[in-house]
């Protein structure tokens, strides 16, 4: 195949398809390894890049692809902790008081 590479670049929660399309002449895995890097670097708005080789008879295959652990948008989901922040939407289970016959009865046992 040597019709090229198209490198689709998203943002993160973004589809494929609906990313940046630039055209590139990568051809091995490698090289696709290190210009994601690279990119991923320069650009922190970066959440997936993936290449695919096109042949000139319009067949393709994926190259690479690669997700952005550090993407600005990973990174603002976080905690000041590091931890990965709880899921929202749902209540936290609060623990009920015993009442005081109960408290009573668990100290004399």
């Amino acid at each position: 195949m040597s019709g090229g590479t198209e490198i689709y670049i998203c943002k993160p929660g973004q589809e494929i398809k609906q990313g940046k399309l630039e055209y590139g002449s990568i051809a091995t895995r490698e090289e696709a390894t290190a210009d994601a890097e690279r990119r991923s670097r320069a650009d922190s708005s970066i959440g997936l890049i993936a290449y695919y080789s096109v042949g000139e008879d319009g067949s393709f295959r994926s190259l690479y692809t690669y997700e952005n652990k550090r993407s600005a948008e990973a990174r603002r989901r976080r905690s000041f902790d590091g931890r990965e922040p709880r899921p929202s939407g749902g209540s936290r289970k609060v623990a009920k008081k015993r009442s005081l016959l109960r408290r009573l009865l668990a100290a004399f046992s």
